[in-house]
């Protein structure tokens, strides 16, 4: 019995476009907006930054960056096709890069991630057993997932993404998302 031929073109859903959400901890003397100019470059323009708070739930980066670090978020226009995430994880070590000190300690940790209205996966270069492999190096990390009316987070999402400000201003940001992907079936503008 001979095989069936293997159609050439096979069909299937495109999964919605993300928007491109990005977390940033760093060091008191960064201009974060020369750094976001840099990032529009490459991601489109910037759409929300967050207000500036103090990064103190952890000690992870003391050693590499010092001390009284500083934590925002931020959200691109455009939006992106959701195997964008290693590309977009490659040009923020790029960024990051371009801004060390001397000693060649990073001034700047830049976490990009997509948004969508069911999750928020962060790319990482970590492997762990919750983070699935994608490409190039980088793993996926599911954050934050939408569940009973907001997001919630994991037994491993970072406590600053898990602080109820940060889940306000998450659901915010999905509402933000869902007005947008509406307008843009609609075939208008924002």
């Amino acid at each position: 019995m001979k095989p069936e031929p293997v159609p050439q073109e096979e069909r299937y859903n495109l999964p919605p476009r993300a928007k491109v959400f990005c977390g940033f901890v760093y060091t008191p003397e960064l201009d974060l907006g020369e750094v976001l100019h840099v990032l529009e470059g490459a991601w489109g323009a910037v759409e929300f930054i967050s207000r500036r708070s103090s990064f103190d739930y952890t000690r992870y980066y003391d050693q590499e960056m010092g001390s009284l670090l500083s934590r925002r978020f931020a959200t691109f226009r455009e939006m992106v096709e959701q195997n964008a995430l290693p590309r977009l994880k490659w040009e923020a070590i790029r960024v990051e890069g371009t801004y060390r000190r001397s000693d060649g300690g990073r001034r700047v940790n830049i976490d990009p991630g997509l948004l969508l209205p069911e999750r928020l996966v962060l790319a990482t270069t970590k492997p762990c057993a919750h983070r699935p492999y994608l490409d190039r190096g980088i793993y996926a990390d599911l954050t934050l997932t939408y569940q009973k009316g907001t997001y919630q987070p994991l037994a491993w999402t970072y406590p600053d993404y898990a602080a109820p400000e940060t889940l306000r201003m998450m659901n915010g940001l999905r509402n933000r998302y869902l007005v947008q992907q509406r307008t843009t079936r609609k075939g208008g503008t924002e």
